[in-house]
């Protein structure tokens, strides 16, 4: 198991049980005092929003979120294709949904501040998770050109050819520890990693599990990549073994 999904278990084990701990506390035991300025509102507005369904639908949004938010820890253990954003996914627009729609149990002189609030944050939440997730997959297209080896794109880069010390194919990945700065999704994996001796931290821009993988080393860089094609992987071996 590598570092990078022990953590992962760590950190939503504990988001779990916290969230379960919420939901269990707030649906089963009715301890309104878990909610966000409940305790700051007056009597008659604590009053108003349990007899108009506020605290029963928010109780509904805290269950149904939790189950979510297990699904995608599943999906994401069990590495499904497109799991962590399918799962993630639906829990945010979910949840994010679901605040919107609570606002309409609000009393009436705040409702449509709150809506607005709400509103917004979810707008800005939802366009910048998809902004990092269109960047993320985004292509990323590899030339050699007046002696430079360059990949564009998100977490792109550009070496001189002269500077690179061994080219070699790969038949099988070497293990993968952690994430240190890229995007992960499926067999997608492109940005830094950290992989095991004598590798150590170096790029990735994986689009395929099946090898072969092209290794390039500098001095105290590396990268290791492969094409949608096996061939693709091949022709750039063999014309970087022409160029050095």
């Amino acid at each position: 198991m590598s570092t990078e999904m022990l953590i992962f278990i760590i950190v939503m084990s504990w988001t779990l049980i916290i969230h379960g701990g919420l939901t269990y506390l707030i649906v089963k035991k009715k301890d309104y005092s878990l909610i966000s300025g409940f305790n700051n509102r007056s009597k008659e507005e604590q009053e108003y929003l349990i007899n108009k369904g506020y605290t029963t639908v928010l109780g509904k949004i805290f269950t149904n979120s939790f189950y979510l938010l297990l699904f995608a820890t599943f999906l994401t253990l069990f590495r499904v294709p497109f799991g962590v954003e399918i799962g993630f996914g639906l829990f945010t627009v979910f949840l994010l949904g679901g605040l919107v729609y609570l606002q309409k149990f609000e009393v009436p002189h705040k409702r449509k501040k709150y809506m607005w609030i709400i509103g917004s944050i979810s707008v800005i939440t939802v366009v910048i998770i998809s902004s990092l997730w269109v960047n993320g997959s985004a292509e990323n297209n590899i030339t050699l050109e007046n002696d430079q080896f360059i990949i564009t794109g998100t977490y792109g880069v550009e070496w001189s050819i002269e500077k690179i010390e061994r080219v070699e194919l790969l038949e099988e990945l070497p293990v993968v520890i952690m994430r240190t700065n890229g995007y992960s999704s499926g067999n997608v994996r492109k940005g830094k990693f950290r992989l095991e001796e004598p590798y150590g931290v170096g790029r990735l821009f994986i689009t395929q599990k099946e090898g072969p993988f092209l290794y390039i080393s500098l001095k105290d860089d590396y990268i290791i990549l492969n094409g949608e094609k096996q061939q693709e992987t091949l022709d750039l071996y063999e014309r970087l073994k022409e160029e050095i």
